[in-house]
């Protein structure tokens, strides 16, 4: 077995020969490959000053380098390195498996321009356990691990972060609310009255005891559930042995809720430890997926954009050396679902640096291919929304030219109309820049109650009061309107009608049974096109639309809670103007106060015993 330490390797154990300048005829070359050893080993291609600009490894040294010097078969990326290279160095090793851990030791420290390197695709979110808190908050967490903490991850999306933050929530009562809420916190919130959090903020949790819960929620996210059951065990023998009851059954419904959830797992049932490696290529670019499991729980997934190199013969190999022979750590099994040609070597080289057998499964049965489905799913979801994840920019004049409008986009305002069964109906209207998203000229219009029920009535009410007065050189340079052919047509009369006949306006409609996928676009000329999911442009018009939906919708319901807490504090007896504001500003909503006891009523600075009493009685009535 070498040596594990591969500086020690390095020094030691491989002999280095000289840098030779690269030969340039054809009677140099010939001579020069003569003289290269017969023997496994490194060589580097090196610059004018020396600097390693790609390093590679061989088991025939002599052989490798020859094939660069093939003008037959030499690749265009292989003719750019040679108009940088000026030298080439060798260093022998007794072994192949040497030469392997060498290469990746000069890789790591030299990061040479020409190799083929892989870059974690950053943006996935995180849990993140707070460490310096009393009482730890469990929360959310998008971009670069800098901030104090432990993190947990990465999940998929936001929408796994939310089911494993609602699961430690409920099983652990982990509070998620930020520092400033809860050091002003004088009585527990909502998420304590639906069994989501022990109220650590009034003390009604023992500190050692909070803490002991954050230690098991940790245990979870590090997917050590049997561990985790154990403890449960345990602590339910105990409660049980000194007959309390009560906390031994909580310890009970918490094992049955964790095995649960195993059972619920397609891919649980792994007694050991193992990542699944998916690659997803495009025409410019390759991601390479990995979904880690530890005890039957998938512990995070995580994606890596190679960066590139000119030896890309062989993907996989190159990214299972780099990422685990220059890591700390290697799971017992890694996964895969195609042929790798230096396979044996490869398990040989892992298994020597962390010494334990490591194996490469080339032929995944049932279970493994389960855990290949998820770990495909998962990079090719993130490898196509990467594909339309382009610039503002550039979707801007991938837009202007699909629609082939003669001037240059600058601002686009889109609208929509939202109501509950015909009432309180609003019109939301968004605004995009060449920065983005232009929420501070976001605006909110109430709809006039004729116009509550008609979507049509509504959207021309919204374009008179919108474009009232309004000169040309201040119009938007597109209109996108959440509409069929109809409401086209509607718009452009209700503008001509407010002397604007020269505005550019398109509409977007559902398609059928409501998919995105049969969404049609509807031009002033009458043409009418079925959304193309290829096309960057089409992409960004669902993309505005959308925005304006979920914009005017927000506002609607913002609108509806306001008009219910109104209606329902205007029926009380004693509470004016005034005394609204204060309850509302204590408690935060209609909901609380209705909960809230004459006592805590009576706590609010304006409201007396007797008022406090009053409204009480009057809510519960």
């Amino acid at each position: 077995m070498i040596s594990l330490d591969l500086k020690i390797c390095m020094e030691e154990k491989i002999s280095t020969e000289s840098p030779y300048p690269i030969p340039v005829l054809e009677a140099e070359i010939k001579g020069f490959i003569k003289e290269i050893p017969k023997s496994p080993g490194v060589y580097k291609f090196l610059d004018s000053s020396g600097y390693p600009l790609y390093i590679g490894k061989a088991k025939l040294l002599n052989k490798r380098v020859a094939s660069y010097f093939r003008k037959s078969s030499r690749s265009k990326k292989i003719d750019k390195l040679f108009l940088d290279a000026r030298y080439i160095e060798f260093a022998l090793t007794n072994t192949e498996l040497e030469s392997l851990l060498h290469e990746q030791y000069l890789i790591k420290e030299f990061k040479p321009k020409f190799n083929v390197q892989f870059k974690d695709d950053k943006g996935y979110p995180w849990i993140k356990i707070e460490s310096k808190e009393n009482f730890p908050a469990a929360k959310s967490f998008l971009g670069k691990k800098l901030e104090n903490g432990k993190f947990f991850g990465p999940f998929p999306n936001s929408y796994a972060v939310r089911d494993a933050l609602k699961l430690i929530q409920k099983t652990f009562k982990l509070r998620n609310c930020s520092d400033a809420y809860f050091k002003n916190r004088t009585r527990p919130c909502l998420q304590y009255e639906i069994g989501r959090c022990s109220a650590p903020c009034i003390g009604l949790i023992d500190k050692n005891e909070y803490l002991l819960e954050v230690k098991r929620a940790e245990l979870l996210l590090e997917g050590k559930s049997e561990d985790l059951i154990n403890n449960f065990y345990t602590s339910m023998d105990n409660f049980s042995r000194i007959k309390d009851y009560e906390k031994a059954a909580i310890y009970r419904d918490r094992i049955s809720s964790l095995r649960d959830i195993q059972r619920s797992q397609s891919i649980a049932g792994f007694t050991k430890s193992r990542d699944a490696i998916y690659i997803s290529t495009s025409s410019t670019k390759v991601k390479v997926g990995v979904t880690s499991v530890t005890q039957g729980w998938v512990t995070g997934h995580k994606n890596y954009l190679q960066i590139e190199g000119f030896d890309e013969t062989d993907i996989l190999g190159n990214f299972i050396t780099q990422k685990y022979l220059n890591n700390k750590d290697c799971p017992d099994f890694l996964v895969i679902n195609q042929k790798l040609d230096n396979k044996a070597l490869l398990e040989k080289a892992l298994s020597t640096k962390f010494s334990r057998k490591i194996s490469i499964i080339t032929k995944p049965g049932k279970k493994d291919k389960g855990l290949l489905d998820a770990c495909k799913a998962n990079t090719e979801y993130v490898l196509k929304k990467s594909r339309f994840d382009k610039g503002i920019d550039i979707k801007f004049k991938e837009l202007r030219q699909e629609l082939q409008l003669q001037k240059d986009l600058a601002l686009i305002e889109s609208y929509d109309i939202s109501h509950h069964a015909g009432k309180n109906a609003v019109a939301g209207c968004v605004v995009y820049t060449k920065q983005g998203k232009a929420s501070d000229l976001y605006r909110t219009y109430n709809i006039t109650k004729p116009n509550w029920g008609n979507d049509i009535g509504s959207m021309i009410e919204l374009i008179e009061r919108r474009f009232a007065g309004v000169k040309t050189r201040e119009l938007p340079d597109l209109i996108v309107v959440d509409g069929g052919k109809t409401h086209l047509k509607k718009v452009l009369q209700a503008l001509e009608a407010c002397g604007i006949k020269n505005a550019n306006v398109i509409s977007i409609s559902k398609g059928i049974r409501r998919k995105a996928t049969f969404d049609t676009i509807h031009l002033p000329n009458g043409k009418s096109t079925t959304i193309n999911q290829t096309s960057i442009s089409h992409q960004f018009i669902q993309e505005i639309r959308d925005e304006a939906h979920r914009y005017s919708i927000a506002m609607q319901k913002k609108k509806m809670r306001k008009t219910s807490i109104q209606s329902s504090l205007d029926e009380l007896a004693g509470v004016g103007t005034a005394r609204k504001k204060l309850l509302l500003r204590y408690f935060g909503s209609l909901e609380q106060i209705k909960r809230a006891s004459i006592e805590d009523l009576g706590e609010v600075s304006g409201i007396g015993k007797a008022t406090a009493k009053s409204i009480y009685q009057q809510i519960h009535t």
